[in-house]
């Protein structure tokens, strides 16, 4: 189950809290007073469209509020899922460091350099003992 953090979680429930505090009938006759504020009159065309407005400004409200936790919800996964990655790697590199004169076996990108120095000579598997 996803874990939410408690202020996406509140920034979800808040405004459903408050709508669910406000019954239909007070939804409505809110509704209603702001249709006739912008000069509407009841009955007319233009009051049932504006009542239609506010109804799918609310609904377009609560869909941008949760594609907004949801979208949220993946950027968490996706940097937690990248930190666990980076974090803990799944092979140790036991090579050393740096080499007997303290010189890093290593360049600035990670990327195993060797021992290159005067007088360091590494072993070859596939040399021939007998010269």
């Amino acid at each position: 189950m996803p874990t939410f953090k408690m202020r996406y979680l509140l920034t979800a429930l808040v405004p459903l809290a408050v709508a669910g505090c406000v019954s239909t009938e007070d939804q409505r006759a809110a509704d209603q007073e702001k249709c006739a504020s912008y000069g509407y009159r009841p009955g007319s065309n233009s009051f049932a469209d504006c009542m239609r407005d506010q109804d799918e400004q609310r609904a377009d409200d609560q869909r941008r509020t949760m594609n907004d936790l949801e979208r949220q919800d993946r950027r968490d996964r996706k940097r937690r899922n990248d930190l666990q990655s980076t974090a803990s790697p799944s092979v140790i590199d036991d090579r050393p460091q740096y080499d007997k004169d303290g010189n890093p076996n290593f360049d600035t990108q990670g990327n195993y350099i060797g021992c290159h120095g005067i007088g360091c000579q590494v072993d070859n598997p596939d040399a021939d003992d007998n010269n």
